[in-house]
């Protein structure tokens, strides 16, 4: 069957047409767009078997190495400006592996211990590894990997791992030992606010399940007991301490993602060159999906049960929102795209080009969206809050628009931050604070958005609208948002026989 895909991906025939904001004006501007087609024959660019495109993933695991140096640059570049930002002059990150934390293993390195930052003047932070850090276990079988840690380069204080033994009866139990020999640290550095990680202002959004908060009531109160009154007195939360942390990239991430999307790029365009409308289905297309016009209380972007398995047909949009890469099917008698595609891919470019312009680092997500939605008024869309897909009745555009220009576009954003909820969050989704801190440079979002163009057709049982969905990345600048990647904004055609 691979290699039957591979043979009629031989014979799709892709056309790239770039279809600016004039693609829908005059004529005259249609003739000039009409001799901008290109044809390119994608036959050298299938050379992997679709079965092991999809068994690819993009960006994958982080290489150690790497790791380590975005690891170091955070530690000298971000570090020093969140805990002075925030009048911290120790933080202390608790770590046990029986309460899962995501923060502590991907960017510090471990899921047990006491990571503590203590700032002692000058340009640095001193970063030490203390405390119940597990390592190698009697009952395990075979080497494993336990000096990743002293291999970073990232910390300047590294204490033995706890070898992992279950000793015969004893008074002593691990509370006993869990924070034994912090105080005489902390002591030693007396520092005047000291930051925990738990939480008090920064919540996450009501039945999320994606939550940061921190250590349990054991073990502050087990802090407390050895660190006494004096310095139990200093505790805060840590939660803006690692607001700000986790929101402001450094130059080595940046670089990462440009690379990662540059190789994506690759991929989505193997991946047009393998669809054979007719015969492809949704879920061959590996990070991609359809958008097609269906009817009432139907997904248009098959997340409708019972459409999973749905065909590529001539007439729909092969998507990649992910990606920012979208290529439409002609039709047996088409050479290009009819006239509501092309006005709904135009809407497109024009809600993109406005956020970009729009969201800007040094600014709050409340901020922009005041400013976007001024420039959207303008241009005669719509911006309302929910998605169609998340209201009751789904799906249903007469219910969803009731009470709003039936001429009008509607549009739903949600600009949320990549790998982590907690960070600021453009839209109107996320906790209210979200919308309040303002977006450190280079801010790693997704430039998600829905919107619903009115698209009346004769066929009352079809839905008189189009759908389309944009889930690109992003990096939010001063200067307003930068793509990560330099491809140009063309609709893609597919042709295959």
């Amino acid at each position: 069957m691979v290699e039957d895909r591979t043979a009629h991906g031989v014979e799709n025939i892709l056309k790239t047409i770039r279809l600016r904001n004039s693609c829908h004006q005059k004529s005259k501007e249609e003739k000039v767009m009409k001799s901008r087609v290109m044809l390119i024959l994608f036959a050298v660019l299938i050379t992997e078997p679709f079965a092991e495109l999809q068994a690819q993933d993009f960006g994958g695991a982080i290489p150690v190495e790497l790791r380590n140096q975005i690891r170091r640059e955070k530690f000298d570049l971000i570090l020093p400006q969140a805990m002075r930002k925030n009048n911290v002059d120790m933080w202390i990150h608790v770590m046990r592996d029986a309460i899962p934390d995501r923060f502590g293993r991907e960017e510090l390195g471990s899921e047990s211990g006491l990571f503590v930052f203590t700032d002692r003047g000058g340009d640095r932070i001193e970063r030490a590894v203390l405390g119940r850090r597990w390592g190698a276990t009697q009952r395990q079988r075979g080497e494993v990997k336990a000096n990743l840690l002293e291999e970073s380069g990232a910390y300047d204080i590294i204490h033995d791992p706890v070898f992992v033994v279950e000793p015969v009866s004893d008074p002593m139990t691990e509370y006993d030992y869990r924070f034994k020999g912090l105080k005489e640290f902390v002591e030693e550095r007396d520092p005047k606010r000291i930051a925990i990680n738990f939480m008090e202002d920064l919540g996450p959004w009501p039945t999320t399940r994606n939550v940061l908060d921190g250590i349990s009531y054991t073990d502050y109160r087990l802090l407390a007991k050895e660190l006494g009154d004096t310095y139990t007195d200093r505790l805060v939360s840590s939660e803006y301490v690692l607001l700000d942390y986790i929101s402001s990239p450094v130059p080595v991430e940046v670089a990462k993602w440009k690379r990662e999307r540059s190789d994506q790029n690759e991929r989505v365009m193997k991946a047009i060159a393998e669809v054979v409308p007719g015969v492809s289905k949704r879920t061959d297309i590996r990070y991609g999906t359809i958008f097609t016009r269906r009817s009432t209380g139907v997904s248009q972007r098959g997340r409708t049960k019972g459409y999973e398995q749905s065909v590529v047909q001539r007439g729909d949009i092969v998507a990649f929102p992910s990606q920012g890469m979208f290529a439409y099917v002609l039709r047996e008698d088409e050479t290009e795209p009819p006239s509501e595609i092309k006005r709904l891919y135009a809407e497109y470019l024009k809600i993109d080009k406005i956020l970009i312009e729009t969201i800007k680092a040094g600014l709050t997500p409340r901020e922009i969206v005041k400013n976007y939605k001024k420039k959207f008024d303008e241009a005669g869309i719509i911006v309302v809050d929910p998605q169609m897909h998340m209201v009751q009745p789904k799906n249903n555009f007469s219910a969803y628009s009731s009470g709003y220009d039936p001429e009008k576009t509607l549009l739903s954003i949600d600009c949320h931050p990549l790998y982590t909820d907690f960070s600021p969050r453009v839209g109107s989704y996320g906790p209210d604070w979200t919308h309040d801190i303002p977006l450190a440079p280079n801010h790693h979002y997704v430039l998600e958005y829905f919107f619903y163009m009115p698209s009346p057709t004769p066929n009352k049982d079809e839905d008189q609208y189009l759908f389309f969905w944009d889930h690109e990345q992003a990096v939010a600048t001063e200067n307003g948002t930068e793509y990560l990647t330099t491809l140009k904004k063309e609709l893609y055609l597919i042709a295959g026989k």
